[in-house]
């Protein structure tokens, strides 16, 4: 103890001479993940970082008996290193400097995994009617305060950042319903099995390329890009000046269930977009008559390239003044498809309103009696405009005694809101899409920039965002399930896909494990899926890798299948084989090579644990071909554990494949049940 306290004494009276600037001028700061309740990885010299003044010392003490130094750099940036012990706690940890000690408690020494991807990884306990399919029986069973959780929010970034929000919890009761329950069945199972403590740091974003999750440096190597790498800089630079012109004006958050616009049946959904108020009135008032200020558009046409880009979308009026010499009988406005949902005024008052599909077909209001008058009347049209290219069909105006008009021709439009997808990198905030009042009739869009947006999908976004700032946190390895958003791009996927899992490595100097997850059955793919669950499976050629198969346990209706404890424990078994010596077969059998004998394609797996099976049932989803490669449905049986593939339409078979619709279903397993890989012999 006294050596302790005499090399903390010492490092303080250095620190004092080397260092020029106060301390109190640059409070101790934490990267977020040093928090109370934390998981460090064992028997590691784990990292500990953060900021303080510039030159001075910084002493780590950890309550199992480790005690370690360091110096904080010019710019204030620091990092120590201090050795973990063999799992175990709760330990406390200090971080010691010559004005403050900062007190880190509850600390669990254990196994430590990200857990990364998209929707599937994302989604946890109250992801509305189906994350799991038995969450409430984990919501109300779990008590696992060895196992925690932290989880990165939602943020992107141009530039590598160093910061994000978060904080670790226990995986007890309520805690667990904004857990990754991927991530969570994942760390159940292995704590479990070895009786430790697992920490989960989850950085997932529902809907994201592969290529956001990619730092900038590798995908500056990928030949396929370096033509969208080349305009980075620019890409950045433009959206900064979209921001710069949005954030002028007050906002309205866009409704987030814009897909209900275009249900049958929307379940009143709509009456959110119902609501959204653009402080339009005094246009659409009677009152008002100053349109002849407006710009001029002809309709029926579109409207997308009001800002000369052909991209608009947003709330825009269009009015037009029309002349009764006399008013007589019933009166009925027609228009025809509208893109997305518009509302129509008379003299000011409303006469009808259409969303979504009723929107987009052509529609008639009945104009109600004394509303129409003799001489000038108005008609506008406010059309909201999001998902479609904006248009307008034809407009008429039809008389019951046969007096009918047509109000085609040049209308007077304004825009009063344009829809922006920003992102505010300095505050680091994020309301996803927005609307943007132009409420103010002084407004120079002459000023108004091209509109460019930095999203989460952007190349490197989501790596600088939610990847960089954990690095260099020690981890013993990686889980991920993401895929389906790189489905129509899938020969760049097995290009991008290695790339990202080296990338991760390089950037962690750590050659650590990497599971993932293959992509479920699911019937909107287009026909695709196969092939990137293939390209999958070819990136298990990369070291220190293993797959998950989910061709048993898909939903083909939902691309977000219910079953997540299955595969968190696939993911779980594949670790607890691979790197914790357990003794089990972790992985469904995989396409090994093949041979033909006479009009039979006999193929050869890897992982076949105790044996192939098909449960006793038939197997299918089974093709075979000739030399022209024209797939045929085909027969197939399973015999001294090799599968036999053929078909009466192919005599001369050259090549096989399984599982290749959108749509295919498991039919061959090993006998530890867990099932094969989609694969071809091509």
């Amino acid at each position: 103890m006294k050596e302790i306290c005499y090399k903390v004494f010492l490092f303080y009276m250095i620190s004092l001479f080397f260092s020029c600037e106060s301390p109190q001028k640059h409070p101790l700061k934490l990267n977020p993940l040093f928090s109370n309740q934390m998981v460090l990885q064992q028997e590691k010299n784990v990292a500990i970082w953060g900021e303080y003044a510039p030159n001075s010392a910084i002493t780590i003490k950890g309550s199992w008996g480790e005690i370690s130094s360091g110096m904080s750099n010019n710019n204030g940036s620091w990092k120590v290193l201090i050795p973990t012990p063999k799992a175990g706690g709760p330990f406390e940890l200090e971080i010691i400097t010559k004005t403050t000690t900062k007190k880190i408690t509850d600390v669990m020494i254990g196994e430590v995994w990200l857990a990364s991807g998209q929707s599937n990884m994302e989604m946890d306990f109250d992801y509305c009617c189906n994350t799991t399919d038995n969450s409430e029986i984990e919501l109300s069973t779990a008590n696992y305060p060895d196992i925690r959780m932290l989880n990165i929010t939602n943020q992107i970034s141009s530039l590598p950042t160093s910061n994000f929000e978060g904080n670790w919890k226990k995986a007890i009761g309520e805690n667990i319903t904004n857990f990754s329950a991927v991530g969570y069945f994942f760390a159940k199972k292995l704590h479990k099995k070895l009786n430790i403590p697992v920490g989960i740091i989850h950085s997932s974003w529902g809907g994201t390329d592969i290529e956001a999750w990619t730092s900038r440096e590798t995908l500056n190597t990928i030949d396929f890009l370096k033509e969208d790498m080349s305009s980075y800089d620019t890409l950045v630079n433009k959206s900064s000046k979209s921001v710069e012109w949005f954030s002028q004006f007050e906002s309205i958050k866009l409704p987030s269930d814009v897909w209900y616009l275009f249900l049958e049946d929307p379940i009143g959904k709509p009456d959110k977009w119902k609501k959204l108020d653009f402080k339009d009135d005094k246009y659409i008032s009677s009152s008002y008559r100053d349109y002849t200020k407006w710009e001029k558009l002809i309709l029926p046409g579109s409207f997308d390239n009001v800002f000369e880009t052909n991209d608009f979308d947003g709330a825009i009026l269009f009015e037009k003044s029309f002349s009764l010499k006399e008013v007589k009988g019933d009166y009925t406005l027609n228009l025809g498809p509208i893109s997305d949902m518009e509302f129509t005024y008379i003299n000011g008052e409303k006469i009808g309103s259409s969303l979504g599909k009723k929107s987009l077909a052509n529609k008639s209001y009945k104009i109600p009696k004394n509303l129409l008058k003799t001489g000038q009347n108005s008609i506008i049209i406010k059309v909201i405009n999001q998902y479609n290219e904006g248009k307008v069909g034809e407009i008429s105006l039809n008389n019951s005694l046969g007096a009918n008009e047509s109000l085609n021709g040049i209308w007077n439009y304004k825009v009063i809101a344009e829809v922006y997808n920003q992102f505010n990198e300095k505050e680091q905030t994020w309301p996803y899409y927005s609307f943007y009042l132009y409420e103010d009739p002084s407004i120079n869009f002459s000023k108004r920039p091209q509109v460019q947006s930095y999203t989460q999908n952007s190349k490197s976004a989501l790596f600088n965002g939610m990847i960089n700032p954990i690095i260099p946190y020690n981890i013993k390895g990686s889980i991920w399930y993401q895929g389906e958003n790189n489905v129509s791009r899938f020969k760049e996927y097995e290009t991008l896909f290695p790339a990202m899992i080296k990338d991760w490595r390089k950037k962690w100097n750590s050659d650590f494990p990497f599971y993932f997850v293959q992509i479920a059955p699911f019937e909107n793919y287009n026909g695709l899926s196969s092939s990137l669950r293939n390209v999958q499976r070819k990136t298990l050629k990369v070291e220190k890798t293993g797959m998950v198969v989910t061709l048993d346990i898909g939903e083909i209706d939902d691309i977000h299948p219910s079953n997540k404890h299955d595969v968190g424990y696939r993911l779980a078994g594949l670790a607890l084989s691979n790197d914790y010596g357990k003794s089990m077969v972790a992985s469904g059998p995989l396409y090994k090579n093949f041979e033909v004998s006479g009009n039979t394609l006999n193929v050869t797996f890897d992982f076949i644990g105790s044996g192939l099976t098909s449960y006793d049932k038939e197997l299918s989803a089974f093709e075979i071909a000739g030399a022209d490669k024209k797939y045929v449905a085909a027969e197939a049986y399973i015999k001294n554990n090799k599968v036999y593939i053929y078909s009466s339409k192919i005599q001369n078979p050259k090549y096989a494949r399984y599982a290749w619709k959108d749509t295919s279903v498991a039919s061959l397993f090993n006998r530890e049940g867990l099932p094969a890989s989609t694969f071809t012999t091509e």
